[in-house]
């Protein structure tokens, strides 16, 4: 009883606080009291003084977001050769304290800021209760986690695209463990029952006739990237535009006005229904997290995703480890051919792009109310891409990534040597069944055949930032990496046209690339 009587007071001295320093000494007492509680196996009371420290925490995130800043040097005039500092104007102004003077780190503040600013009060109560009862034990992780499933919109049951079932269609046929069972059955040949051996010989006949003709009927018109300087993305969009859509006249008059278009967030699946037909490259990666569609009316024209899939060495080397918890990187985008009619500017020139431009504005800005506002995207030369979109946006270009270890196998694949870890572990059917260090595995492969080198083409690197103007100043000013000059297309024979004049004689001009 007496333990109830403390934890509702708790609650109401948190709801009452109006100083951050005030919410800081609950969170304080009670990750006290919920470290001697895990220390004592009382299981009710640290979940308990966890709620109450989370509680507070949020409670301190929404009073440093509404507290004024302290404008820190500016306003100092030049130090002094012994190193103090005066103000200019001679009347002294009392200043917000500093974080220092409050006693937090700018890693709690930006932590404490975006659990404030992520979900509203009835979706961080529900996160709370499920976390528990999932959970048992109450933790930062077990919250987090849920705050992103009730985050996530509700996936749309939608028939699985033409390219997503290739996909996978790819992944069974390449099975390591399709091709395991084959060559146990091989092996033991001599111990399989005559009836189920000749049931294989004529499933494994009949199967070669059947990949035979499927590889002849795919191989008949297939059009690999031509190699006239035009971007893979764009000669893909170009492909789709070829197939017939009875709905194609509605959309376009859609996509003529962005007043029809808004930009949300949508599921996974939905995003990578979509990439995986749009994108040149075929894939979302596993490390992707969030997704925001573009639609015009209800039709889903183009998508963006955000993750994590530069390595864990990349989010510090941006703007510095105080701000690794702010940055993202672009995954993946696409949009349809019919999102982006082609606009003519008002000195009579077409361009396009202005579909693309739209929605990573808007999903970037969607993305800051998570509490991220540094953007990483790459641009890749061997799709010859230049990351126009980026420049468009006014993106800083910040060179080149660093060159990656791959390895090719016998077969011709080529792999990202982050994936020999994967390797390292076999967890199949339950159990493990081998374990081996990454060095091993790397061995292992080497003496299979494979063949590891440096891939020399690196990729085109950009940084956007977003949220509001102190934001941002920040964080250009911390900005790690070199900014240069942005590198410029060349234009392929294709985007050459003829403009004639009132001159007879006409002259060749390079269109804008898209």
């Amino acid at each position: 009883m007496t333990a109830l009587i403390r934890y509702d007071a708790a609650r109401k001295a948190i709801a009452s606080a109006y100083r951050v320093d005030e919410a800081k000494k609950i969170r304080d007492k009670a990750e006290a009291v919920r470290t001697y509680a895990k220390l004592a196996g009382d299981l009710q009371l640290q979940n308990q003084a966890c709620e109450i420290r989370l509680r507070a925490e949020r409670r301190a995130g929404q009073l440093l977001i509404e507290m004024e800043k302290n404008p820190g040097t500016r306003g100092e005039g030049r130090p002094r050769k012994d190193g103090t500092k005066i103000r200019r104007s001679g009347v002294r102004t009392a200043y917000p304290p500093t974080l220092d003077e409050i006693g937090i780190s700018k890693d709690q503040s930006s932590k404490w800021q975006r659990l404030a600013l992520l979900v509203d009060e009835t979706t961080f109560e529900k996160a709370l209760v499920q976390a528990r009862e999932k959970n048992g034990e109450l933790t930062n992780a077990a919250l987090v986690r849920e705050i992103r499933e009730l985050l996530t919109p509700t996936e749309v049951l939608t028939d699985p695209d033409v390219n997503v079932v290739a996909s996978e269609l790819i992944r069974d046929i390449e099975s390591q463990s399709r091709r395991e069972k084959l060559e146990t059955a091989i092996r033991l040949r001599n111990r399989l029952n005559p009836t189920i051996r000749k049931k294989l010989i004529l499933a494994l006949k009949n199967a070669k006739t059947d990949v035979g003709r499927f590889e002849a009927a795919l191989v008949k018109d297939f059009r690999e990237f031509s190699a006239n300087g035009k971007c893979h993305q764009r000669i893909v969009r170009e492909m789709m535009a070829e197939q017939p859509d009875p709905l194609l006249k509605q959309k376009k008059a859609l996509a003529a006005d962005f007043k029809n278009a808004t930009v949300r967030e949508i599921s996974l699946a939905e995003a990578r229904n979509l990439v995986v037909a749009q994108e040149w490259l075929g894939n979302l990666p596993g490390g992707t997290e969030h997704a925001f569609g573009l639609f015009f009316g209800d039709f889903l024209a183009g998508c963006v995703c955000f993750g994590s899939t530069a390595g864990t060495k990349v989010k510090a080397s941006v703007c510095g480890a105080e701000h690794a918890d702010k940055v993202k990187t672009l995954t993946r985008g696409c949009t349809l051919f019919w999102a982006d009619p082609v606009r003519r500017s008002a000195d009579g020139r077409t361009h396009g792009g202005s579909a693309a431009s739209f929605l990573i504005s808007a999903a970037c800005r969607e993305m800051t109310k998570k509490g991220y506002n540094v953007f990483v995207a790459y641009a890749d030369p061997k799709a010859n891409e230049r990351g126009t979109i980026y420049q468009s946006l006014g993106w800083s270009f910040c060179g080149y990534s660093n060159p990656t270890e791959k390895f090719r196998r016998p077969d011709g694949k080529v792999f990202d040597a982050r994936n020999v870890h994967l390797l390292t572990r076999d967890r199949r059917f339950g159990k493990l069944r081998y374990k081996r260090s990454r060095a091993e595995q790397k061995q292992l492969l080497i003496e299979e055949g494979c063949e590891f080198f440096k891939d020399d083409m690196r990729k085109l690197r950009y940084v956007g930032f977003y949220g509001d103007r102190r934001a941002k100043r920040i964080l250009r000013a911390a900005l790690r990496w070199e900014v240069l000059p942005y590198l410029k297309r060349e234009p392929s024979p294709e985007d050459r046209v003829q403009i004639v004049d009132l001159d007879p004689v006409p002259k060749t001009v390079a269109a804008s690339a898209t």
